[in-house]
């Protein structure tokens, strides 16, 4: 079995066939690319056989019926574990940037800790500055401006 990087289209025909118990009925395309293209793609990597299906005899247009094999539902299930774990490594976590007005600035906090200050700047923009006062920068929002000050402050954070 070949190792298929599963693009986008590759992962929803496989899950169309997934999801309608093991057996889609596709047409037999023979035009190169387009759906008969990946289904040889999900073919050649084992994820998906012909199967026999009694409708497929019944019309008159040349059609196959499709199983998902097991070796495409582990491809599947691992496509979906990635996914959670890209969601749950993003997921921001529960602290918040705070703000403490002193004077025309803004202290940044990310929990007790000082992660840099926000202005607001003459063009109506708020310009950010982290702690190491190494990269300053502008921001629509003091929101966002916090949450790039907090992007940038997380990875040292993690790395202790």
């Amino acid at each position: 079995m070949s190792d298929l990087k599963l693009t986008p289209s590759l992962l929803s025909m496989l899950e169309r066939i997934e999801r309608n118990s093991g057996t889609l009925l596709m047409l037999a395309v023979t035009a190169s690319g387009g759906q008969y293209g990946k289904l040889n793609k999900l073919r050649g990597a084992g994820y998906v056989v012909k199967c026999d299906h009694p409708s497929v005899t019944e019309g008159a247009w040349p059609a196959e019926a499709l199983a998902i094999t097991e070796a495409g539902r582990t491809a599947l299930a691992n496509h979906r574990a990635q996914l959670a774990e890209k969601k749950e490594r993003h997921r921001p976590s529960d602290r918040r940037v705070k703000f403490r007005r002193v004077g025309e600035r803004y202290i940044a906090f990310l929990g007790d800790e000082r992660i840099g200050f926000v202005r607001r700047a003459d063009n109506g923009t708020w310009n950010h500055v982290d702690t190491t006062m190494a990269h300053p920068g502008y921001a629509k929002t003091r929101e966002r401006a916090g949450h790039l000050l907090r992007r940038r402050y997380e990875p040292w954070f993690e790395r202790a």
